[in-house]
């Protein structure tokens, strides 16, 4: 019984599942407030300088599954840069992450360099705090690049992994296999 833990504290008086999802994911029924994720972001920073402070990944294939809505991993009123990265557990980890074909890493790093600058006059004339979190959504976008292949590549894993996870651990979108990454 050491290895459990069941709480049995939490409830809601919602009636229905989208106010009490959005409770169980922000504190309060009501929507736009932050996720519990973008807090620990706020309050903890990251550990890495390549990767999103804290990522959701999303179980598929069990059929009637609620839609969950992005905001439930949002950063509410707190700044952009605290929320959450959706990752797939198949195809392209991150969506529109890598580069559009034809398209080198240099010219990648020109183009950003170029649109950045242009974000950064933005920035100056219109004094909006948003425009600095755009600007680094884009960087970190770019490092991701090269980080989230490497971190979603299992093949190295030993078998032993796998067993503790499971059979579903090696069926990419699973609970498993996203426990696993």
């Amino acid at each position: 019984a050491n290895r459990l833990c069941f709480v049995h504290s939490v409830h809601t008086d919602a009636i229905n599942h989208e106010p009490a999802i959005t409770f169980f994911q922000t504190g309060t029924q009501q929507p736009g407030r932050p996720s519990f994720g973008s807090w620990i972001s706020y309050g903890l920073g990251s550990a890495n300088e390549n990767l999103p402070t804290f990522v959701v990944l999303i179980t598929q294939g069990l059929g009637n599954m609620q839609a969950l809505s992005a905001r439930f991993w949002g950063s509410g009123f707190l700044p952009g840069e605290h929320q959450g990265c959706r990752m797939r557990g198949s195809g392209d980890p991150v969506l529109y992450l890598g580069d559009p074909a034809g398209v080198s890493r240099p010219d990648r790093r020109r183009m950003l360099d170029l649109v950045g600058a242009l974000n950064r006059r933005e920035a100056e004339r219109s004094l909006d705090p948003e425009i600095e979190t755009r600007i680094a959504q884009y960087e970190m976008a770019f490092r991701m690049q090269s980080s989230v292949p490497e971190l979603t590549d299992l093949s190295s894993e030993p078998e032993s992994v796998f067993e503790l996870y499971g059979e579903d651990s090696r069926k990419p979108g699973t609970f498993a296999a996203n426990c696993l990454l």
